[in-house]
């Protein structure tokens, strides 16, 4: 009786260790920044590498004259850093410093990455979207748009984690309304949405290539 209550109580020590080095090593990976270094449109000092076009006329002219538009990563950062100043509130607003939001397009989808500074550091977080099209007839389009989860500094989390910084990603929806509803707009039309590595189109239905299905974003 006495070796097996030995053994539990290994076990139990052994668990709680390793369950503590997992812990540690989660919280060094959410407090490490992501590399960002990669991110076409944004210099080592967070800032734009130039101007871009005007994004909300180019969304705008597609949305209503049915053009094709192609937006690079390069530009869509960019107009982004030189358009957004975000202002960190609440109760760490003393601590804490905004320094930019960015999107890391992707073959399929993308990021949409706030960039913090903390204690003189930088922290990360970032947002995995993907978008899902359908062909209906009459060459209508029906588009889903999926949270995949996405990164906490370099630590991968769920969906469900991310709630907890969904307020900041309003407010940023809030802020671009006049480009999130260009966007509606295309999605809720015949617009093809193609994202690829450091780009996305924008195609009608019309000149677009016969499909049954689209996946996007």
């Amino acid at each position: 009786m006495a070796a097996r209550s030995l053994r539990l109580q290994s076990a139990v020590v052994l668990f709680a260790f390793v369950l503590l080095i997992f812990l540690l090593t989660a919280v060094i990976l959410a407090f490490l920044p992501q590399d960002l270094s990669d991110l076409e449109g944004r210099n080592q000092d967070a800032k734009a590498t130039g101007k871009s076009r005007n994004i909300t006329r180019v969304l705008s002219n597609a949305a209503e004259k049915g053009i094709e538009v192609t937006l690079t990563e390069e530009e869509l950062n960019q107009w982004l850093a030189n358009q957004i100043n975000g202002i960190q509130e609440g109760p760490l607003k003393d601590i804490v410093s905004y320094r930019g939001i960015w999107i890391r397009l992707k073959d399929g989808s993308l990021d949409l990455i706030f960039e913090r500074e903390a204690f003189n550091r930088p922290h990360t977080i970032a947002m995995n979207v993907e978008i899902e099209q359908l062909l209906e007839e009459q060459n209508q389009v029906t588009s889903s748009i999926h949270w995949r989860g996405g990164r906490l500094g370099q630590m991968p989390v769920t969906q469900g984690y991310l709630r907890l910084v969904l307020n900041g990603y309003r407010e940023l929806a809030d802020v671009m309304s006049p480009e999130v509803d260009s966007l509606k707009s295309l999605l809720e039309g015949r617009t093809v949405v193609t994202l690829k590595e450091s780009s996305i189109t924008f195609t009608p239905r019309e000149i677009g290539n016969s499909i049954e299905s689209v996946s996007s974003f």
